[in-house]
């Protein structure tokens, strides 16, 4: 299977448009948004209760539901953060393929903070370290 698409041109920081409506694994449905992965990387998630890799997401532009404070991220030179993306990996192999793309492989952000244009998770109204973000991307 592959998500990553290409609609018209990404702007340079953030998400932007509105990808398709995503259904994960638990039924839950998703509105989604398109970002720019600028590296291919690991999407984790908790097996057995281990944060591991479960997949992998492809660099390009791809759809994402919301975004939530985790475990520190893969650095990636100079770039730090503890926010993950969550979304549908392209290739995956355990967890139906879904949880959290780390920030440091997509444009837009800085350092520990959020990824612009795309909402937070509902969960991250229980996690959130920086304050309680308000709104989520949950459809039901």
């Amino acid at each position: 299977m592959t998500k990553s698409t290409s609609p018209a041109t990404a702007p340079p920081d953030g998400c932007w448009g509105t990808g398709p409506v995503a259904t994960d694994p638990m039924g839950v449905r998703w509105a989604t948004r398109y970002c720019r992965a600028y590296r291919t990387g690991d999407v984790y998630n908790y097996v057995g209760g281990v944060w591991q890799p479960i997949g992998r997401l492809n660099a390009g532009d791809s759809w994402f539901a919301c975004q939530a404070h985790g475990p520190e991220n893969p650095p990636v030179q100079q770039w730090l953060n503890d926010i993950w993306l969550y979304t549908e990996a392209d290739d995956f192999w355990d967890a139906g393929g879904w949880g959290g793309f780390p920030a440091t492989h997509v444009t837009g952000g800085v350092n520990y903070g959020p990824i612009p244009d795309l909402p937070w998770c509902p969960w991250e109204n229980t996690l959130a370290k920086r304050g309680v973000p308000e709104n989520t991307g949950a459809l039901s």
